[in-house]
């Protein structure tokens, strides 16, 4: 029997810090993602490219930062992390090792640096952290050997933000330059023994310095970029004294200078020499760029992003010696709430910055028109994701986030090219952590919120005319006359709101009055939605205000947080669930599709249902709880309800007794899995030696290494067994085949580098075989879908050497 497995879209923000992306000159972009950390590549400088996944912390991933050599190559790249520690991984031209990793501290690692020391010969490095420990860790790690710690130095009370290296004349003179949250640069010497010692702070900040970068201006001199939450970048000369006295110059920026002498003698003055200040809100990062013009002159550029929803590119006038913007990158307005931080690209023709809400926004230059233009992003939900459903034609796969969204991710079919996976869609934006979905067709779904509402949304024609440019499916048998352009959400509203053609006319009109004085935003300021024409996957500015789905309806009815729903296949009826503590509230509402009102209440269970799930010939349906309890309720078309319950677990029997997270029924609804926190995974059917209706355990459990969380079974026979995935809480995924004869076969397991690192909070099989945006189903190919609470949504293809 043989099962190969591919993960062929990963989807997760970058994490919310500053510090927590880099883009290196070996073409790889490193961003922080939950615990983990993702290397992006670009496919024909066009297309992100999901290369590697790294996973070693276990606790959140505070910054990555890829190291220098003295060639400018950056083959090894360090992480901090909320787990006191930081790590080194090392490229070797084919793939990523973990070297070494650093620990000491007492308190989360906020930041961390590293430079290339050659030492007698040999090639040394060496790292600095920082910690909210209020301490500084200096490191020397030497090939094939673990990292040492050679000083600590003390902040008292405070602690460093960023930090980074520098040499002066000589490889001797080391400098740290070390920015704290008491608004100054603290600037170190290095000593004979290698470790640092206090020597200058330059003063002038008024707030926390988030950021600091450090670029060789002349053969002597050095040039210092720092950004504060005072909303200013300062920029710092570092230079020997007698060249600065040299080429003093009345008309340069008279500042006091302060002076400082190195180990070996020399002295050196460090000058204020401009002060930038054209942010309105907090400065997180500010970068150094050099590159070149035509005629060889060298171009000094620093990229600055801020919390006011923009980056900036600044570029020095030689002529007037003022630092210019050159660019703006971002958003006036809108529903973003600003940038961490950005960088470059090795050509220095792309920007990619991360921002408030995890997305990796991405612009690109276009040489013709010397201009940017926003570029295909990438990124996904950041936080928890507790919940995925499937296109019943397997087109495409829906996801809910605690991140207050929900969004859609399809294959991009294009011509001669792979289908990669992006978002496409972000139907829900809402005010409530998102709880769980269930999609009823392909242009209508039912989501939930941490809130006592269920709501109904249908698509607009613009996400009929994505799906059509971008999956290339056809569509007409959905588009209606009178159908919704798109949504838009209302101020301090939580419902999207339908918008028609006519709203779109009325806008073009007021925008061509050339007589009004007022814009557009001031007459309708409840109206966002843009129509945009896509043809290739939304820009993360057209998913976050052009892709919303209407709502339709409300469903009132629970008297507590709704905690799961789901629909039959006939798609006639969603069942839902909400948190309770007594039996009164552990029920299941009954709701008609076509009237949306409640037509029964199945209750049994005393504590909150976990999941329900309908058998798919719609014959059963299932409920699991926290009470360690599982319910069958029987359809019985003339009767109201339509479903009574026919048979539960008995607690005698002691096959689970912890919560049972999870269930699945098999493709011809014969029997269903259970998977509980007691690690235990359980085969449930029809006893047809004694009653019809009477359901037992048809197998020994299967006994799993850690709490099952979530199951699912393939749409089909693979040699007569079926297929089934089990979720557990370390984030692996096990792939099993079972069979009443034969009972359990573990086929593969996919650990935390493949899967998640942290709880598998849902699993769906696709319901079809073959691969999402093929037009010819492969009866060999399984698609799987997963996610969790590391924030990540995933899609795997199963291959078989055959399936019957």
């Amino acid at each position: 029997m043989t099962v190969e497995t591919k993960c062929i879209y990963c989807s997760c923000s970058c994490n919310k810090s500053p510090n927590s992306m880099d883009w290196g000159t070996n073409g790889f972009i490193c961003y922080a993602a939950c615990n983990s950390i993702h290397i992006y590549e670009y496919e024909d400088n066009k297309f992100p490219h999901h290369y590697k996944t790294l996973n070693w912390h276990k606790k959140l991933v505070t910054s990555v930062h890829w190291i220098k050599r003295s060639n400018n190559s950056e083959n090894e790249l360090i992480a901090t992390s909320a787990d006191f520690t930081a790590s080194v991984w090392t490229y070797n031209g084919s793939e990523f090792k973990f070297s070494y990793s650093l620990v000491g501290h007492t308190g989360v690692v906020r930041s961390a640096s590293g430079i290339y020391l050659q030492d007698k010969g040999c090639e040394k490095l060496m790292i600095v952290t920082m910690s909210i420990d209020c301490s500084v860790k200096l490191w020397i790690c030497e090939k094939d050997s673990e990292a040492l710690c050679i000083q600590t130095i003390s902040f008292g009370s405070g602690f460093g933000l960023d930090a980074k290296f520098a040499v002066l004349n000589n490889p001797d003179e080391l400098i740290l330059l070390v920015g704290a949250d008491d608004s100054r640069i603290h600037l170190y010497t290095q000593a004979k023994d290698m470790t640092f010692i206090p020597t200058v702070q330059l003063k002038g900040h008024q707030d926390w310095i988030q950021s600091i970068d450090v670029i060789r201006e002349s053969q002597s001199a050095l040039l210092i970029a720092s950004a504060s939450q005072d909303c200013h970048i300062r920029i710092w000369k570092i230079s020997p004294v007698q060249e600065k006295h040299m080429e003093a110059d009345l008309n340069e920026l008279q500042v006091d200078a302060v002076t400082f002498s190195t180990v070996a003698g020399n002295a050196y003055s460090i000058s204020l020499e401009s002060v930038i200040s054209a942010h309105e809100n907090w400065v997180y990062s500010a970068h150094w760029r050099q590159s070149r013009d035509e005629s060889g002159n060298t171009i000094l550029q620093i990229l600055s992003a801020s919390m006011d929803k923009t980056l900036i590119v600044w570029e020095l006038d030689s002529n007037s010696n003022i630092w210019l913007e050159k660019v703006r990158l971002g958003e006036v307005g809108g529903n973003t709430l600003g940038f961490y931080g950005a960088s470059f690209s090795p050509k220095g023709d792309i920007i990619i910055g991360h921002g408030y809400q995890g997305a990796v926004h991405v612009w690109k230059l276009n040489y013709e028109e010397d201009s940017w233009l926003p570029g295909l992003s990438f990124g996904g939900h950041y936080a928890s994701v507790q919940d995925i459903g499937w296109d019943p034609d397997g087109e495409y796969l829906m996801s809910c986030s605690t991140d207050q969204t929900s969004r859609l991710h399809a294959p991009y079919v294009a011509h001669g090219k792979k289908n990669s996976w992006y978002e496409i869609a972000r139907p829900q934006v809402h005010g409530y952590d998102m709880v769980c979905l269930s999609i009823l067709n392909r242009f209508k779904c039912v989501s939930a919120g941490d809130e006592k509402v269920l709501r109904v949304f249908e698509a607009p024609r613009n996400f009929a005319d994505t799906l059509k440019n971008i999956v290339k499916l056809d569509i007409d048998s959905y588009v209606k006359d009178k159908m919704a352009e798109g949504a838009s959400v209302p101020s301090l509203g939580l419902s999207n709101k339908a918008v028609f053609e006519e709203d779109i006319i009325k806008v073009k009109d007021s925008l061509d009055d050339q007589n009004s004085k007022k814009t557009f935003k001031d007459q309708y300021p409840d109206f966002y939605y843009t129509p945009v024409e896509v043809t290739e996957p939304p820009t993360e500015e057209n998913l976050l205000q052009n892709t919303l789905w209407p709502e339709t309806q409300k469903l009132y009815g629970h008297p507590y947080e709704v905690f799961s729903v789901t629909s039959n296949h006939a798609k006639t009826l969603v069942a839902s669930v909400c948190k309770a503590s007594k039996i009164e509230y552990a029920g299941i509402i009954l709701w008609c599709t076509s009237t949306w009102k409640q037509i029964g209440y199945l209750s049994f269970h005393t504590l909150t249902i976990t999941q329900i799930e309908f058998s798919p010939d719609d014959s059963y349906l299932l409920s699991v709880s926290r009470d360690r309890m599982w319910a069958i309720y029987k359809h019985f078309p003339s009767e109201s309800p339509p479903y009574r319950k026919i048979a539960n677990l008995d607690r005698k029997l002691g096959i689970h007794s912890r919560i049972i997270w999870g269930c699945s029924w098999t493709f011809d609804s014969l029997y269903f899995a259970t998977a509980s926190r007691d690690k235990k995974v359980a085969i449930w059917g029809k006893d047809i030696s004694k009653d019809a209706e009477n359901f037992s355990l048809q197998s020994e459990p299967l006994e799993v290494e850690d709490a099952a969380t979530a199951v699912s079974f393939a749409p089909g026979l693979f040699q007569n067994k079926y297929i089934i995935a089990i979720g557990l809480e370390n984030g692996s995924i096990m792939l099993s085949s079972w069979s009443l004869n034969m009972s359990w076969c573990t086929l593969q397991i996919l650990d935390q580098n493949t899967a998640h690192h942290l709880n598998v909070n849902k699993l769906r099989f696709s319901p079809v075989h073959g691969e999402a945006g093929s037009k010819q189903k492969n009866e060999k190919i399984l698609q799987l879908a997963s996610c969790g609470n590391d924030h990540h949504v995933k899609v795997y293809n199963i291959y078989f050497d055959s399936l019957t």
